[in-house]
C-alpha cells in the first residue's frame, strides 16, 4: 500500500477545504482507518468539524466519456446533498486501488461547527466488481437511504445484490437511447427509480391532466382515437415515457411502435374496445421543453391542444432533487415507462 496525501484546494466557509489520500491494494478496513484518520487530522485547535451526511451514494461503473460529468455533478454535493459517496470504477488489475477526497468547510469563527463529508473512488477488477455489495458493506454507514446512481441508463449492475442494499436508483434516461426504456422497466419492477427525465416532464403531465379536469373533457377520453405527440430531436424516450404515463392513467393497453417514411406511431386499445393511437413527431423545441414540445388529443368531432407554455426545467437542480428519498419523485414511473417499454417490445 502506498498512499499520498494532498493538501487542501481552498480555505474559508466559501470554498472547502479537500484532504486527500490515494492508496494502491487495499481493503476496506484500510479505507475506514484513513477515512477516521483524516477527519481527526481536519480537527484541531479551535476548529470542531462534524461529519454531515444525508445519504450513501453509490456510483456504479460507467464509461470514461462520462467521468467527467460524474466528477462535476459530485463536486456540488456538499451544497445541497453531503454524502458518504462510493464510486466504483473498473480497471483490469488483480487488486483494489482507492482514491479518497475529504471535503470540511471550517468555522468560521469560535463555537462554530464546521461540516465534512468524504468521496470514495474504488478501482477493482470485473471479478471484484461482482462482489462490489460485500465489498461495500462496511464502509456504508448505517441508518442513512442508500442510493444507487447509474450514470448511463444502460450501464450494468455489476453485482445485483446492490440492488438489495438500496432504496432507489438515480438514472437520466434522457441521456441515453429510447431502447433504454425496455431495462429501466425492469428496474422499476424491483426497486424504486428515480428518473431526471421523468422530473423534466412534471409540467407536461400536470398540464395534460388540467386539460381535463373539465367534467365534459373528460368524457372525450373515451373517444380519443389519436394522441400527437412532438418532442425534442434525439428525445423519442421523453415522447415514450409520456405517453406510458398517459396510457396507464386512462386505463388503454400498450401496442408495439410501427415507423412508416420518418413517422412513429404506437397503436393503443382502449379500456372499451376501441383501438387509439400515438403519434410521435420530431420538433425544434429551442431548450427548456422537457423533451416535449406539444400534445394534441383527437376525438372524432374535437381536440384538446396542451401547449409547452411554462415547459421548462432549467431553474430547477433536478439532480439535487432526484437524489432525495421523497418518494414522490418516482409517483407513476413504473407504470409508465413499463407502458413505454410495452411499446417498444412490439415494435415492428
Amino acid at each position: 500500500m502506498t498512499p499520498a496525501t494532498a493538501s487542501p484546494q481552498g480555505a474559508g466557509e466559501e470554498l472547502p477545504e479537500r484532504t486527500r489520500w490515494v492508496a494502491q491494494g487495499v481493503s476496506a478496513d484500510d479505507v475506514n482507518a484513513e477515512l477516521d484518520r483524516l477527519h481527526r487530522a481536519a480537527g484541531g485547535p479551535g476548529r470542531i468539524l462534524a461529519l454531515a451526511r444525508k445519504l450513501n451514494l453509490i456510483v456504479l461503473p460507467c464509461p470514461d466519456r462520462c467521468e467527467q460529468q460524474v466528477e462535476q455533478a459530485l463536486d456540488g454535493l456538499g451544497t445541497h446533498t453531503p454524502s458518504r459517496t462510493l464510486v466504483l470504477r473498473e480497471h483490469g488489475r488483480d487488486r483494489i486501488d482507492a482514491s479518497l477526497a475529504m471535503d470540511c468547510r471550517a468555522p468560521a469563527g469560535a463555537g462554530r461547527v464546521g461540516l465534512c463529508h468524504d468521496r470514495i473512488v474504488l478501482s477493482m477488477d470485473a471479478g471484484r466488481l461482482e462482489h462490489a455489495a460485500s465489498l461495500l458493506a462496511p464502509l456504508l454507514v448505517s441508518d442513512l437511504p442508500t442510493v444507487l446512481w447509474l450514470p448511463e441508463p444502460r450501464s450494468a449492475v455489476p453485482d445485483p445484490r446492490l440492488l438489495e442494499r438500496g432504496q432507489y436508483v438515480l438514472v437520466d434516461s434522457g441521456a441515453g437511447d429510447y431502447e433504454d426504456l425496455r431495462r429501466l422497466a425492469a428496474l422499476a419492477a424491483v426497486i424504486r427509480v428515480h428518473d431526471l427525465a421523468w422530473g423534466r416532464l412534471d409540467y407536461w403531465r400536470a398540464a395534460v391532466a388540467a386539460a381535463f379536469e373539465p367534467g365534459e373533457r373528460r368524457s372525450l377520453l373515451s373517444t380519443i382515437t389519436e394522441v400527437e405527440l412532438r418532442y425534442e430531436r434525439q428525445g423519442l424516450q421523453a415522447a415514450l415515457l409520456l405517453a406510458g404515463w398517459i396510457a396507464a392513467r386512462v386505463g388503454w393497453q400498450a401496442g408495439g411502435l410501427e415507423r412508416s417514411n420518418g413517422t412513429v406511431r404506437a397503436r393503443v386499445h382502449r379500456a372499451d374496445g376501441g383501438e387509439a393511437g400515438f403519434g410521435f413527431a420530431a420538433a425544434e423545441c429551442g431548450g427548456g421543453c422537457g423533451g416535449v414540445d406539444r400534445v394534441v388529443f383527437r376525438s372524432r368531432s374535437d381536440q384538446v391542444v396542451v401547449p409547452r407554455s411554462g415547459a421548462t426545467s432549467s431553474l430547477r437542480n433536478l439532480f439535487a432533487e432526484a437524489l432525495q428519498p421523497q418518494p414522490t419523485f418516482a409517483r407513476g414511473y413504473a407504470p409508465a415507462v413499463t407502458a413505454a417499454a410495452a411499446m417498444l417490445d412490439g415494435e415492428a
